[in-house]
């Protein structure tokens, strides 16, 4: 048989089910609705218990001033005595509270840090999760050379589930999403592009109100 007949066959059967198209055969399915339960705590217990559930190490505090005595705590607890924080906001306040820290990395050389401090994109209370990208670390082997980390976040950037964190992620970086988006638990895995390699211990403190300077 002709190959052109053949073809035309399968086009006329193609438009002819375009045109009379099959009834859903599930008409009350509902596409819409979130299939998770809905917890009832708020967003920062679910964080915290999902956080904690995993070894991550979770803190909340109230005020700047209050920030700077839980972060002296987790150092004082964990004995970290070598801080490195990049962030120009979180570094400025470190200096404020004359607290000593290393404000450059240098990735050729510093490749075994402590702890370094950080803000993050975002927290996922379902999961108890931290979204951190390129944004946070200048340079993604800052992660990598990390023994332990210290994510300073804000109470409204925690959001129920990873739909939301992708769709605050986008409306706070321009409606795109940034490069190099990573996503850690508490149980200190993390995974860059080249490897997947374990924290010691990763803690996540919590402020509140909302701080500009931060």
């Amino acid at each position: 048989m002709d190959e052109s007949t053949n073809r035309e066959k399968v086009l006329k059967k193609v438009r002819s089910a375009l045109i009379s198209k099959t009834p859903n055969p599930y008409p009350n399915l509902d596409m819409d609705s979130n299939v998770f339960h809905q917890s009832s705590l708020p967003l920062e217990v679910e964080f915290a218990e999902k956080f904690t559930e995993t070894n991550g190490q979770f803190v909340l505090c109230n005020g700047r001033i209050e920030l700077m005595e839980n972060i002296l705590m987790v150092c004082d607890t964990n004995n970290y005595t070598d801080v490195v924080c990049i962030d120009r906001n979180l570094s400025a306040f470190f200096d404020e509270f004359e607290f000593p820290h290393q404000s450059v990395f240098e990735p050729e050389s510093d490749t075994d840090l402590q702890v370094v401090a950080l803000p993050c994109e975002c927290l996922i209370a379902r999961q108890g999760t931290i979204v951190i990208s390129k944004n946070m670390t200048g340079d993604m082997r800052l992660l990598s050379s990390a023994r332990n980390l210290m994510v300073i976040a804000h109470a409204h950037q925690i959001v129920p589930d990873l739909k939301e964190a992708l769709d605050f992620v986008k409306a706070q970086n321009e409606n795109k999403l940034p490069e190099d988006i990573l996503v850690i638990d508490g149980n200190r895995k993390k995974n860059t592009s080249t490897e997947t390699t374990e924290l010691n211990r990763i803690t996540v403190i919590l402020i509140q109100p909302f701080d500009e300077r931060l």
